[in-house]
């Protein structure tokens, strides 16, 4: 078991003030990594995971881990209170809260959404409520069309937003040859 998680090659954490979403992104991937190997005995998982802090993160965990205990998910929540602030929470649950398509794609605002959603739980608590938030945050032109078919599957919601841009895009484009043609018959 050991020897599977060191060849799986897990990222080390090293504590980035300025960047708060990577400490949550290392835990993410720490649980994912120890998940896919199958690794159920909890103290193992918090040995495994506290040998790939290092730095003040290291110093941090040499000093906490007696008070913590050694189940998974006290070591989970220590380290999120230690390294993912409620204040850098808070603005990232705010960016969620704020997040608007614009001029994104629907694949980069899709990821962007699923990005941040993890910050706001209750606005995204069932399937029907991930897809109300997806479409209130596209773009209004997107919204409109994608929002009558009154999709409850975010899958297909994604795909269907994703089919329709490309729909869209092409109608743009036949609508600049249509001018470009009509411009050039009046010369």
């Amino acid at each position: 078991m050991i020897r599977e998680f060191f060849r799986s090659n897990p990222d080390e954490f090293i504590e980035d003030s300025k960047e708060p979403l990577k400490a949550d992104e290392w835990l993410e991937q720490m649980s994912k990594t120890v998940e896919m190997l199958g690794i159920e005995d909890g103290a193992l998982k918090v040995t495994l995971a506290s040998f790939q802090l290092k730095g003040d993160a290291g110093q941090w965990w040499k000093y906490e881990k007696a008070r913590v205990g050694g189940t998974w998910e006290a070591v989970m929540n220590a380290f999120q209170e230690r390294f993912l602030f409620t204040a850098a929470r808070e603005k990232l649950r705010d960016q969620f809260s704020r997040l608007k398509q614009q001029g994104l794609s629907v694949a980069e605002f899709e990821a962007t959404f699923t990005s941040l959603s993890r910050f706001a739980p209750e606005l995204v608590a069932s399937e029907e409520r991930r897809c109300h938030e997806l479409e209130r945050k596209s773009r209004r032109r997107l919204k409109l069309r994608v929002s009558r078919a009154y999709i409850r599957e975010y899958r297909h919601l994604v795909d269907a937003a994703a089919h329709m841009e490309i729909m869209m895009q092409e109608e743009e484009e036949e609508q600049r040859g249509s001018k470009r043609s009509q411009d050039s018959q009046g010369d």
